[in-house]
């Protein structure tokens, strides 16, 4: 499932998973999983986003901003991994427009680590 909870060192977290996605379809797919997820919760979560190898597009990036607004709220901490280069420059965009605190990591480890510290 590219979206579902994990727990670390006793912290709930929704991982979202885009590793590999290149399709359209599977990325927006999968957004509309996590956001299915956020809906369903009771409390604030945290997120790590995977964008490993994925290939983001201008329509998953529209649907990631408008329902970037709406979970922002429902978020206590975000990191994001699988981010270089130009999609460093896109993510700073992101963040301004969606007022987010997505922050990027080089290692799921330092994502996970920044994810349960308080």
């Amino acid at each position: 499932m590219p979206a579902s909870f994990i727990e670390h060192k006793g912290k709930k977290i929704l991982l979202i998973d885009y590793r590999g996605l290149k399709k359209k379809d599977e990325m927006i797919a999968t957004l509309h999983e996590a956001i299915g997820l956020y809906a369903e919760s009771t409390e604030p979560l945290r997120t790590l986003i995977d964008m490993t190898d994925a290939a983001g597009n201008s329509e998953w990036m529209n649907e990631s901003k408008k329902y970037g607004k709406q979970v922002g709220d429902k978020t206590l901490k975000s990191a994001i991994i699988g981010i270089t280069g130009i999609k460093k420059v896109l993510l700073m965009g992101y963040n301004s427009v969606v007022k987010g605190r997505l922050k990027p990591f080089d290692t799921k480890e330092q994502a996970l680590a920044y994810l349960v510290s308080d």
